[in-house]
């Protein structure tokens, strides 16, 4: 089973780095762009984040012929013009998925959601979470998606933007639990390439994350895409092969 996990910036491409990617056009080009990088590694599941809306993750799946959820972060911004969310993309037998929330700020009324859905493997049923952690307030979001996890029986995997590097102790909790792929296969060469090239383009970090539940699953590869794929977005996708215990 492959998985993959991408933040597209609303579509915009990895132009103008130091403008928000809501205020740059998302063609129709850059979105079949994002369809071939993704089509490229040939997925089972598809993490996004920073998706424009749930027009745009249809448009994307339809691109791949897979089958797609959409869940929507709360904003306060939604009724004027801004909206975005994340997706699940997947050609795997869904059981069942939910928003849920794991941070939100009275302040500002604006938020973040974890979209959980699981899905049936073989012979087995797994539960995958995809996030989009707010960069300031890591620990209070993983107290949240640790409470999530627990909802769910089924082996659990981790996906998406957590916005902090591999080293931040915020991290720490869930190494507690999940095994960080890219480190486990750190010694490959897709493990290494994606350790040094990281997976935001400009800085080198490496921010995105594929975490599997101890002991229920088998890290088989992992990698980044390869490199004319690297600009449809300011993340560079990364996946991972994984079997089921």
């Amino acid at each position: 089973m492959r998985l993959l996990t991408l933040n597209i910036r609303f579509g915009a491409g990895s132009e103008f780095p130091d403008k928000p990617g809501y205020d740059i056009p998302a063609k129709k080009e850059k979105t079949i762009d994002v369809a071939f990088a993704i089509e490229s590694v040939q997925p089972d599941i598809v993490a996004l984040q920073e998706v424009k809306n749930e027009k745009q993750a249809k448009k994307i799946a339809s691109h791949l012929n897979f089958k797609y959820i959409y869940c929507r972060h709360p904003s306060s911004y939604s009724l004027d013009f801004f909206e975005w969310g994340i997706a699940f993309l997947f050609r795997l037998p869904l059981i069942k998925s939910a928003g849920f929330s794991i941070y939100f700020d009275e302040n500002i009324r604006s938020g973040r959601q974890a979209l959980q859905a699981s899905f049936q493997a073989g012979d087995n049923v797994i539960s995958v979470i995809n996030v989009h952690l707010v960069p300031h307030a890591i620990d209070h979001q993983i107290e949240n998606l640790f409470s999530l996890t627990k909802q769910s029986n089924a082996p659990t995997i981790l996906m998406g933007d957590f916005n902090c590097t591999p080293h931040d102790n915020a991290l720490n909790p869930i190494k507690n639990k999940w095994v960080d792929t890219c480190q486990a296969a750190i010694t490959t060469p897709g493990g290494a390439e994606a350790d040094s090239i990281g997976t935001t383009i400009g800085n080198g970090k490496r921010i995105d994350y594929i975490f599997v539940e101890k002991n229920c699953f088998i890290i088989r590869k992992v990698g980044i895409v390869e490199e004319k794929h690297r600009l449809i977005s300011d993340h560079i996708g990364y996946f991972a092969d994984i079997d089921i215990r």
